[in-house]
């Protein structure tokens, strides 16, 4: 029989979502000055490197803010246009961050402020996390204590505590729901419920990054697995509606990432990447990935406990499957796994798919399926703090829960300890993010379309390519799509538009931009050369021809705009970019 809630468990859930509300304010600490003007970042990289870092950051707000913004105007524009423009679909040059998106709608609708919007969102990948793992661990142990040491533990991840930058690279956080609605569809009563439930939240995660829907897809499978084989007698009741459900997510999964495999066959990118995997030892102490002392004598706890007592809910004790799990996922993100007392090593999952499947060999960083570990060693964890507390008083289980609440925290927040544990300090700092407030009012007020960016970068080098990030931020005050392109892979325009560019403020040029969709010029003054910009601003304001086809229209400090009134049809043959960049 399902059992509801009582005021007591009620009342316990309340506490830790509370708790996991002030751990992840603990955590972006260093932003809560001035959420509107800083963003996180992890202080462990090196100083020569943190100006890449906030240049990654910078392009993963616009990106959010530009979904955000799409689905609460334009959701069927979605898989449209956006950063290098007009390059279709140009998403899948990079990550989509489509879940991320659903995530910071909310605050984007409330604030209209990227940063404050972006910093609000990583508030929530940081507490949902300790919320789901809560319900999935409460629902096998039944005890408050278990459930949140066990919630806490997730949403404590190094990886994610230490990355603010890449949150799509740490939301495996619908998870534990997903364990916990197959659990219920083999164990429980009902079908449809939970198949619903199931197909949700998977369909969620196929929003995410490939990385994520791996990490997912390999812990849910070897669940789903055991499960089958566990109750082999109730397949043919659910064979239906799990069908279903999984219909949906793939669906949902197809959507998102058909398109990468178009325009890896139209435009030959995508391809060709050397992908990047785990030695065994990024698993131990002295790394960020490594579970922690803490975590570790947990999940032991609990797994020894299986020997001694099956812990069964509707017939079902999960721990050997969430063993299987986590080694699985060692397994992928490894290049190989060495066997004691033999010269000889099994070769990683992945590092074998990814000469098999098509389009991996696009992704680079397949080490970070490891985000599927930390899901069922948090379980396990779970499991192990009720066998430590199973037999004690009330009150000194009540105790001995905020002691190691307060040593999970240290372990992790304090940086002695992390860097005994994890290699390094586990905190992050706080850069200022924000562009001058002249220019944000500017890029506000200004509404003709899509963005060119001057001056263009340069190909050959790599720090004006990067400034291009630094533009699509201050673009996300006014999301539209835009030439400036930073993203995993170039754009195969990019030559061609550099040619355009080059040639402005030739009257041929400026048609040929609005020949392919653009509606506006933004000009980025304090970055040009200082004789260019003279020279720039002199032909801009010298010829009657070019003042026609793109006057100003507005300027401060540090940007001009320049509207685009070249009444040249559009075209979407991108064969035209080889020649649009000529004088007439």
């Amino acid at each position: 029989m399902r059992r509801t809630w009582s005021r007591r468990e009620w009342t316990c859930f309340a506490l830790a979502t509370l708790v996991y509300f002030v751990a992840s304010l603990l955590v972006l600490r260093h932003v809560l000055p001035n959420p509107t003007h800083l963003l996180p970042y992890n202080s462990g990289i090196d100083p020569g490197f943190r100006w890449l870092g906030h240049m990654d950051q910078s392009m993963v707000v616009s990106v959010l803010v530009r979904n955000a913004h799409l689905l609460l105007t334009e959701p069927w524009s979605l898989l449209g246009d956006g950063q290098c423009f007009p390059f279709p679909q140009s998403f899948t040059l990079g990550e989509h961050m489509f879940g991320e998106g659903l995530l910071i709608a909310i605050p984007w609708a409330l604030t209209s402020d990227p940063i404050l919007a972006y910093n609000l969102m990583l508030v929530l990948t940081l507490w949902i996390p300790g919320v789901t793992m809560y319900l999935l661990t409460y629902n096998f142990v039944r005890h408050g204590g278990a459930a949140f040491v066990a919630g806490l533990f997730l949403l404590l991840a190094p990886p994610r505590i230490i990355d603010g930058g890449h949150p799509y690279l740490h939301a495996e956080f619908w998870l534990p729901l997903i364990l916990l609605f197959l659990h219920q569809l083999f164990t429980g009563n009902r079908r449809w419920l939970p198949a619903a439930g199931l197909g949700l939240f998977l369909a969620l995660e196929a929003l995410e990054t490939i990385y994520v829907l791996l990490a997912v897809a390999l812990v849910t499978a070897v669940y789903g697995l055991f499960l089958a084989a566990r109750f082999p007698r109730r397949i043919p009741s659910v064979a239906l509606p799990l069908a279903t459900s999984l219909a949906f997510s793939i669906g949902v999964a197809c959507v998102v990432l058909l398109p990468y495999f178009d325009t890896r066959a139209s435009w030959d990118v995508l391809s060709g990447r050397p992908t990047a995997l785990f030695r065994m030892g990024a698993y131990g102490p002295g790394s960020p990935y490594f579970v922690g002392g803490l975590g570790l004598v947990l999940a032991l706890a609990g797994l020894l406990d299986r020997f001694v007592h099956k812990r069964a809910v509707r017939g079902d004790d999960p721990r050997a499957a969430m063993l299987a799990a986590a080694l699985t996922v060692v397994w992928a993100s490894a290049t190989e796994i060495p066997i004691p007392g033999t010269d000889w090593a099994l070769p990683g999952l992945l590092a074998l798919l990814s000469q098999i499947v098509p389009g991996l060999d696009a992704v680079r960083a397949l080490f970070a399926v490891v985000i599927g570990l930390w899901v069922p060693v948090a379980l396990l964890a779970g499991y192990g703090m009720l066998v430590i507390t199973d037999r004690l008083p009330r009150r000194a289980g009540i105790a001995l829960v905020a002691l190691l609440t307060l040593a999970i925290g240290a372990e992790r927040l304090v940086p002695e300890f992390a860097r005994w544990n994890f290699g390094s300090a586990l905190d992050l700092f706080a850069w200022e993010a924000r562009p001058p407030e002249e220019d944000i009012e500017l890029v506000r007020a200004v509404n003709h379309g899509p963005v060119f960016d001057v001056p263009v970068a340069s190909l050959e080098n790599p720090l004006s390519r990067a400034s291009q990030a630094r533009h699509l931020l201050l673009q996300s005050w006014n999301p539209k799509p835009s030439s400036s392109c930073y993203n995993s892979f170039d754009t195969p325009l990019a030559e061609q538009l550099t040619q355009i560019g080059n040639a402005l403020p030739n009257v041929g040029a400026v048609e040929s931009l609005a020949a392919i969709g653009f509606g506006q010029i933004l000009s980025h003054d304090l970055a040009w050369w200082p004789p260019h910009r003279a020279r720039w601003k002199r032909r801009v304001a010298a010829d009657p021809e070019v003042v026609a086809v793109m006057p100003e229209v507005a300027r401060s400090s540090g940007l001009s705009a320049y509207a685009l009134t070249a009444r040249t049809p559009v075209h979407e043959d991108l064969e035209r970019l080889g020649g649009l960049g000529e004088g007439p």
